[in-house]
């Protein structure tokens, strides 16, 4: 009994050690879960999660593509809390926590996402005019008053959604999704292009 118990302690020390080292990507990975069945119920299309693409020597990683009627969402997914201040020109935006006594920078999502685009562009050009640059913040967040209407939170995304005037024939939004998965025969390789590319950047 005592053994059982020790072996009981060991084991939950070693889970919560793991889960607090990686406690980040953990919830990063709940939170594109989260997104991605969110937007999948909301459009009716088709989301690809994880998605690694290179073009004009650029290799991106990509955290969402939702393939739709109203077009081809390009998704850049945040999981930070707290209130985010920026608007579509600003190179950083702000992260305020505990009433602004706290202030975090935060690389322009949507500039981020618009090179994303841009490597889409260079490999698929027959799409390009499908393309929206979104970003999507948890719940947790709230958004400033200059964000762009293409910046919002998991609850405001339906909203978002039907307000899109774009529209996709089936054919064509079939006609994509077998060219991104194409992709998929490349992904190791690129996965190790993008690593060493951080590191650089790093």
């Amino acid at each position: 009994m005592i053994t059982l118990l020790w072996c009981f302690i060991v084991v939950l020390t070693v889970v919560i050690l793991f889960a607090k080292v990686f406690q980040n990507q953990i919830v990063g990975f709940i939170g594109e879960k989260f997104t991605a069945n969110r937007i999948n119920l909301i459009t009716g299309g088709r989301v690809f999660t994880d998605i690694y693409a290179e073009g004009d020597g650029n290799v991106v990683q990509i955290d969402m593509i939702a393939v739709t009627n109203k077009g081809i969402l390009v998704v850049e997914k945040k999981t930070m809390i707290g209130l985010i201040l920026g608007d579509a020109y600003q190179k950083y935006w702000t992260i305020c926590l505990n009433r602004g006594r706290v202030k975090h920078q935060l690389r322009n999502p949507l500039h981020q996402n618009y090179g994303h685009i841009k490597v889409l562009e260079s490999l698929f050009p027959p799409f390009s005019q499908y393309y929206n640059n979104v970003v999507v913040f948890g719940n947790n967040a709230k958004l400033g008053d200059k964000l762009p209407n293409n910046v919002v939170t998991d609850r405001s995304f339906r909203e978002y959604y039907r307000n899109l005037s774009g529209s996709m024939s089936e054919p064509l939004q079939s006609d994509f999704c077998q060219r991104l998965l194409s992709l998929k025969s490349y992904r190791r390789e690129l996965k190790v292009k993008h690593k060493m590319k951080i590191r650089k950047c790093k």
